[in-house]
């Protein structure tokens, strides 16, 4: 996991405890800091420091996520990563639940069902429902993402053999898995719900894919998508009008598209 200056204390103990009362117990705890924290997420981490389980990795300067979730798993001792985000929280069960899917299918990456939250986990907004199995994953991959980040559990031969997250792009989970999916690695989502996504009380992870800066951003990806050979020619010209056009409509029929799009 990395953590930064926008994260909140309270959201990031949420986090790390929900790491600490898995059913099945991390072998370590990666956690980057990719630059200036709070001086009381500063003196958290110097607690939690204390404890061998965690591996505090300080940067000086952020670089954003890609850079320092490269940095986290080459820091690793283990063949098999979680990722996990500073404000989310854990089922319990996450690990022990994946892991078995893994193990029993031979898949390469395994995803899980999440639940978006306002203020509290009691606060639900949406149940995102998730491909299964490679072939529904296929389907949805050249439209949207097909595994939500927080829940990904992968093999590090995956990371290896991609040369870990592109820094240069945005979306670098996206990226990730298609190059994955390309590279013929197995992926699939456990029908389990195994992560609650912070959403922010006023949506804000809505808020942050509206606006002309995100198509901007998406742009550069799908360029990328139709140069490695992903996207044809009329899958980049689709994709980039319609999602264009989405992020283009008012924030409040975004947020309902959105929300509805997620729960589908």
């Amino acid at each position: 996991m990395s953590v930064y200056k926008n994260d909140k204390l309270t959201h990031f103990k949420q986090a790390v405890d929900s790491l600490l009362n898995q059913t099945l117990a991390p072998s370590e705890i990666i956690i980057t800091v990719d630059g200036f924290v709070s001086k009381e997420i500063s003196e958290y981490l110097d607690e939690l420091s204390k404890d061998r389980l965690f591996v505090i990795n300080r940067l000086l300067v952020n670089k954003g996520l890609a850079n320092a979730l490269n940095q986290g798993v080459n820091n690793s001792k283990y063949d098999i990563i979680a990722r996990m985000d500073a404000d989310d929280i854990c089922h319990e069960d996450r690990f022990k639940i994946q892991l078995t899917a893994m193990m029993s299918n031979n898949y390469d990456i395994v995803g899980g069902q999440v639940v978006g939250f306002g203020k509290d986990v009691s606060d639900v907004i949406l149940r995102r429902t998730l491909p299964l199995n490679q072939n529904e994953i296929g389907k949805l991959i050249k439209s949207r993402n097909p595994i939500a980040h927080p829940t990904a559990l992968f093999k590090r031969e995956v990371f290896d053999k991609l040369d870990g997250y592109d820094v240069n792009i945005f979306q670098e989970d996206y990226d990730f898995f298609v190059r994955a999916y390309m590279n013929g690695f197995k992926m699939s989502n456990v029908k389990d719900e195994v992560l609650w996504f912070r959403m922010g009380e006023d949506n804000n992870s809505i808020r942050r894919r509206h606006g002309l800066g995100i198509i901007k951003k998406e742009f550069r990806l799908y360029k990328k998508f139709l140069k490695i050979g992903f996207f044809s020619k009329k899958d980049f010209v689709l994709n980039i009008i319609i999602k264009g056009l989405l992020r283009l409509l008012p924030l409040f029929i975004f947020k309902h598209l959105y929300l509805w799009m997620n729960k589908n």
